[in-house]
Parts: C-alpha cells; structure tokens; sequence
C-alpha cells in the first residue's frame, strides 16, 4: 500500500512538474526579449535545469529508478556548477518526484 501511494506521487507530481516547466521553457523560448550572448556555464544550466529534469521524470513513467536518476543527478550538478542557485528551495523542490521514483525503485524490489 504504502509503495502505491509514493508511486502515484511520484507520478502526480512528477507530471505537474513537466506540465509547469514545458510551459515555462516554451514561453521562454518565444518572447521578444532582448538576449544577450549567454555563458558556458548558464548553457550547461539549461541542460540541466529544465532539461535534465523534464528527461527524467518523463523516462521514470516507464523506467522508474533511471529516470528519478536522471532528474536528482541533473539537479546535483546543477548545484554543483551554481552553487549561487543551491539556496532556492524551489529550485531543488523540482527533484522531489525524482527523489520519490528512486525510493519506490529501491524499496520495491526488496
């Protein structure tokens, strides 16, 4: 029962979160804002954040340990490259569906 329950939050918060950061990252890609030559590192970012974490938790509805991975790693070392975003809570709180994947992964095959 309670393996149920950590997967359907995964999985509930987990879609919220790729519904919330495709609209983000879509609306972002199509204003006219006046961009400026962004850095190395600010790309490795994107790749990381939103990037990683929508890969990962769109994999863990189908392979559950690997794509809670993918998500929590992503944001490891996001932290580690910006250390300046490490303390927004919100920021990392998108880790926590990764986090659940990798639990139920863990617990249920004991």
């Amino acid at each position: 029962m309670l393996f149920k329950i950590i997967l359907w939050s995964a999985r509930i918060l987990g879609a919220l979160v790729i519904i919330f950061l495709l609209f983000m990252t879509i609306g972002e890609l199509f204003t006219d804002s006046n961009t400026t030559a962004i850095s190395n590192s600010d790309v490795i970012a994107l790749l990381l954040f939103p990037g990683s974490t929508i890969i990962g938790l769109l994999l863990a509805f189908k392979w559950k340990g690997i794509g809670g991975l993918i998500t929590v790693g992503g944001m490891i070392l996001l932290h580690i490259i910006r250390p300046d975003l490490a303390s927004s809570a919100l920021i990392s709180a998108f880790a926590i569906p990764g986090l659940l994947y990798i639990i139920y992964s863990v617990w249920s095959k004991n």
